[in-house]
C-alpha cells in the first residue's frame, strides 16, 4: 500500500486528523523536494507512522515516555547524525516544534531511514 493512500485511509477512518493528515503530506513532499528520498512503505511507514501518532499526541497534550538514554547515546554515534539534525530542524520549520521526547524518536526513525 502506498503512504499516500494509507494516510487517506487513515483520515477518512478518524484515526488522524485533518491537521495531521496535512502535516505529514508536508513531511512526505519535504523528503523528496528537498533530501531527494521517495518514501515508500518500506522505507518511511515507521517513520509516518511514529510522526502520525506524535503529533496525535501533540494535538491532546499528551506526553510519549522519553527514548532510552543508551539507545539514543548509539543514535547520536550514526554517521548521519549531523544530516538527521538538519533534516529534524526543516521538519519543525514546516509541522512545528516537537517536544524533546517526540524528535528523540523522531530523529532515531530518520537515521534508519537514511542507513537503507
Amino acid at each position: 500500500m502506498d503512504l499516500i493512500v494509507r494516510l487517506n485511509i487513515l483520515r477518512d477512518a478518524g484515526q488522524v486528523s485533518e491537521k495531521t493528515y496535512n502535516q505529514l503530506l508536508k513531511v512526505i513532499r519535504y523528503f523528496k523536494e528537498k533530501r531527494n528520498i521517495e518514501l515508500t512503505e518500506e522505507n518511511g511507514a515507521m517513520l509516518i507512522t511514529h510522526l502520525s501518532s506524535a503529533l496525535a499526541r501533540i494535538e491532546k497534550n499528551e506526553l510519549v515516555n522519553s527514548i532510552e538514554e543508551i539507545i539514543f547515546e548509539e543514535i547520536k554515534k550514526d554517521i548521519n547524525y549531523k544530516k538527521v539534525v538538519e533534516i529534524t530542524d526543516d521538519m519543525e520549520e514546516t509541522i512545528g516544534k516537537l517536544p524533546r521526547e517526540e524528535r528523540d524518536f523522531i530523529e532515531m526513525h530518520i537515521c534508519t531511514l537514511l542507513n537503507k
